[in-house]
């Protein structure tokens, strides 16, 4: 409604959605804790039972993330946002007694979904930073840690699960798609941002059409708000036009994706992004990727050539 200066869409006002959506989110909720007390009453900690515990967390999550992105439209900001965080502290206690429970009764943790999910809960609290809300209250800083070592950790293992249908450099893409934004909007640190864009446009030879576009995105900032001496040489502007076209580029692919859905959810590294960029590479003095060392690998240049082989990622909130 913000974006397009409606009033209604749908015949509903803001505060119809408000209160629809605190409406259907209670009751599903309510129907959850039912079922999990359900499960829980006769199986005791079940993989079934912590897999409602899990779905339940989600709600909550899903909750607090309609009661903060909503709050300045409520009757009562201040409460919406106390239990859009309560409904965080509960999320975030469950996601860890899920994994305890697991742990401590001997079942297998699918690693994937894990990881997933905790890189879209991630997500879902940049998006709560990118409007206004503390990254410190958010604690973003230690989930983005455990989700790095927990990757690292895997990496040194190419077989590892986590890399069955996307292999390492997919995962590093989409993992350094949430830094930039991590490092622009929570750090303000553009020069460590533009560092995690820059590697997978040089270093990888297929692309995320969407991590491809944050990246080229953040080196436009990066060339527009860096000092003089910390970024190269452009007296033409030949630079920041041709990172102009690329993103202008891939706007118009996005769009094209989004109507025709055979479109290639993958693309390669494009000379052009790569001459765009080279010397934005040079100037960050940036020869490894920014976060994580590839000494204990085996050669990966294979996985580069395999960067996605199929988008898994779970949108989860």
């Amino acid at each position: 409604m913000k974006a397009s200066g409606k009033e209604k869409i749908c015949g509903l006002s803001k505060s119809d959605v408000i209160g629809k959506g605190t409406y259907y989110y209670a009751k599903s909720i309510k129907l959850g804790e039912d079922d999990y007390d359900q499960f829980y009453n006769k199986q005791g900690w079940s993989e079934e039972c912590l897999v409602f515990m899990q779905y339940l967390a989600n709600r909550y999550f899903n909750r607090a993330m309609f009661f903060l992105t909503t709050s300045g439209d409520s009757d009562n900001q201040n409460e919406a946002e106390t239990l859009g965080f309560r409904d965080l502290q509960i999320a975030s206690d469950m996601d860890v007694e899920v994994v305890d429970q697991c742990l401590e009764m001997g079942f297998k943790i699918n690693q994937v979904e894990r990881h997933e999910l905790m890189t879209s809960r991630v997500r879902g609290l940049l998006s709560l930073v990118e409007i206004g809300y503390s990254p410190d209250e958010l604690s973003i800083e230690d989930q983005i840690n455990d989700i790095y070592q927990n990757l690292n950790k895997a990496m040194t293992n190419p077989s590892h699960e986590l890399f069955k249908d996307i292999s390492v450099a997919g995962r590093m893409q989409k993992l350094d798609t949430e830094l930039i934004k991590y490092f622009s909007q929570v750090k303000n640190d553009t020069i460590n941002a533009a560092k995690a864009a820059i590697r997978m446009l040089i270093e990888d030879e297929y692309i995320f059409p969407d991590a491809e576009q944050e990246a080229i995105k953040m080196l436009l900032t990066y060339m527009n708000t860096a000092e003089v001496g910390n970024r190269p040489k452009d007296n033409n502007g030949c630079i920041v036009q041709g990172l102009e076209g690329v993103i202008e580029t891939l706007e118009l692919e996005c769009a094209q994706r989004a109507q025709d859905s055979s479109y290639s959810t993958l693309r390669t590294s494009t000379s052009s992004s790569i001459s765009r960029t080279s010397s934005v590479y040079k100037s960050l003095g940036v020869k490894e990727s920014p976060l994580s060392t590839r000494e204990n690998m085996v050669d990966n240049s294979s996985f580069r050539r395999q960067s996605g082989r199929g988008d898994v990622t779970m949108e989860l909130f």
